[in-house]
């Protein structure tokens, strides 16, 4: 299977003119490079600054460069539809599709960014408590995860400079961009979900905790449930 550069990479808006500098320059036919000013990318990634969020709660990986978390949550409009069912207890039920979300993500949550490899603890955690009174809960394939990308919903996402659109249901609340799925590529590859461009794209699994992927569990609804929804 061969991947284009698009289906490799999972891009995020940012106008960064101001702080880097790129020269393309051809190296060999239909080959370019890119020269990054490496010293002022580190500088604005491992920042001292903590970003306090309106909770007085911190990202200590990204410090202030995070827009989203300086920047006072100004609440958001339900969008009241009827597919989605808040179940007061930290989970929405799809009726449509018949899945159970936790409502949170695992940043919403924890204020951490979480690889691949550290969802598999996060996923053990919430099962051995039995959120929501369940303990099923796991990744979700790219399809489920698809399948709650709205492209007339929006929830606004801020990142360096730019303000960003997240497609899905405000019932989800101040959510993050980007979602790992359950499906791998190879040994050290996984599928994430961007829910601004609407497209899946591949992340290395055990990488450092700043790909800006997150984790929203899921789980089918059982045939009792499913028929109590009837």
């Amino acid at each position: 299977m061969v991947l284009s550069a698009n289906e490799k990479f999972c891009p995020i808006k940012v106008d960064m003119s101001k702080a880097i500098r790129m020269d393309r320059k051809l190296t060999a036919p239909g080959v370019f490079s890119v020269v990054v000013f490496a010293g002022v990318l580190f500088f604005f990634l491992q920042t001292t600054a903590i970003a306090e969020t309106d909770k007085g709660e911190a990202d200590p990986i990204f410090g202030g460069q995070i827009l989203s978390l300086t920047d006072p949550n100004k609440g958001l409009a339900l969008s009241n539809d009827p597919r989605y069912q808040d179940n007061q207890d930290g989970t929405v039920t799809d009726l449509k599709e018949g899945l159970m979300w936790k409502k949170q993500d695992s940043y919403q949550e924890q204020k951490k960014w979480l690889n691949w490899e550290m969802a598999q603890d996060y996923i053990k955690q919430i099962n051995e408590k039995r959120f929501g009174g369940h303990a099923d809960w796991k990744l979700p394939t790219r399809k489920e995860l698809a399948s709650l990308y709205e492209e007339d919903k929006i929830i606004p996402w801020k990142y360096y400079w730019t303000v960003n659109e997240v497609h899905m249901d405000p019932i989800f609340g101040n959510t993050s961009c980007c979602f790992w799925s359950s499906e791998g590529f190879k040994e050290d590859f996984a599928w994430t979900f961007n829910f601004i461009r609407g497209k899946a794209y591949l992340s290395p699994k055990g990488g450092p905790g700043l790909s800006l992927s997150t984790i929203r569990l899921v789980r089918s609804l059982d045939q009792g449930e499913k028929a109590a929804q009837k």
